[in-house]
């Protein structure tokens, strides 16, 4: 199928989605599992973080890092105004 432009915006559609199950409570009329759109997402952000640090990572799984030390630091949050996220 050739690129064709896109005419709405499918984020769009998948947050109004989620907002009207989560009001109805009826799973069943969720377009797209919880599970599929962590994979999309987390798949997003990597590709996000391999665009800012300029080379090509890799996910280690088992240890939960990238092979790349200065994307691993894209994934730490930075808070400010002394703002931080509590151990528990």
């Amino acid at each position: 199928m050739p690129w064709a432009k896109s005419v709405d915006s499918g984020l769009d559609k998948h947050a109004a989605n989620f907002i009207d199950v989560v009001k109805s409570r009826k799973m069943q009329d969720l377009n797209c599992s919880f599970d599929a759109g962590a994979k999309v997402a987390v798949a997003s952000h990597f590709g996000n973080v391999a665009l800012r640090v300029g080379e090509k990572i890799y996910w280690d799984e088992a240890k939960n890092k990238f092979n790349i030390e200065k994307a691993n630091q894209l994934v730490k949050p930075v808070y400010h105004n002394g703002w931080k996220l509590p151990i528990v």
